[in-house]
């Protein structure tokens, strides 16, 4: 988001010893900045349209190995958290962090060291023990009740377009939920989306 952007750079240039040398709206336009701007550290966010930020950490690490990637995302359940290293991913932060720990992270990821903000290790922790309870599957309480409704109408096999119509919003809407939820649950497709609400009781 274009918001959260001018945040990010607004923060980095506080430190004189850093420099923002591009930027993107999604991963398509990432992979092209990054093609023709040589790059230290990049900042993802995992929740991106079209191809989310781990899909992009893939082609990222096997086109730039060498490429410190810091993760920035509303998420800080075990699995993303788990992908995104097992990715290759240097750092995780969480969008509520503050400046100083963004500053912090970006300063240990340049140096080689991995990073991981303290609220992301906290929440990582209470997460995973409250999930035992319910097996492989991460909770639902991470999920908000608008996104309820819409994982139970996708594992239902309603359509986009049929389930904006039944919630009274966009269908723009409706995909933007859908892409919070596959985010949160590590979810890639119909079956997954099926298998969990099934295992949840929702459907």
């Amino acid at each position: 988001h274009n918001i959260v952007r001018e945040g990010l750079k607004t923060m980095i240039k506080k430190d004189p010893g850093l420099r923002v040398v591009g930027e993107a709206k999604d991963c398509k336009e990432l992979l092209a900045v990054l093609k023709a701007t040589p790059s230290d550290l990049v900042i993802i966010d995992i929740a991106m349209p079209e191809m989310d930020g781990l899909e992009a950490l893939k082609h990222i690490k096997r086109e730039y190995p060498k490429l410190k990637v810091l993760i920035l995302s509303m998420l800080k359940d075990y699995e993303h958290f788990k992908n995104a290293r097992a990715l290759g991913a240097s750092g995780y932060l969480a969008k509520d962090d503050t400046g100083d720990e963004l500053l912090e992270a970006v300063k240990s990821v340049l140096k080689g060291k991995d990073f991981v903000s303290s609220s992301v290790t906290t929440l990582l922790a209470e997460r995973q023990m409250r999930s035992l309870d319910n097996g492989e599957y991460p909770s639902l309480e991470i999920l908000t009740k608008r996104e309820l409704q819409v994982l139970r109408l996708i594992a239902k096999g309603m359509a986009h377009k049929n389930i904006a119509v039944k919630l009274k919003i966009s269908i723009h809407t409706v995909e933007n939920h859908r892409a919070n939820i596959a985010e949160k649950l590590g979810l890639n497709n119909i079956a997954s989306f099926v298998k969990y609400a099934i295992a949840k009781g929702l459907v």
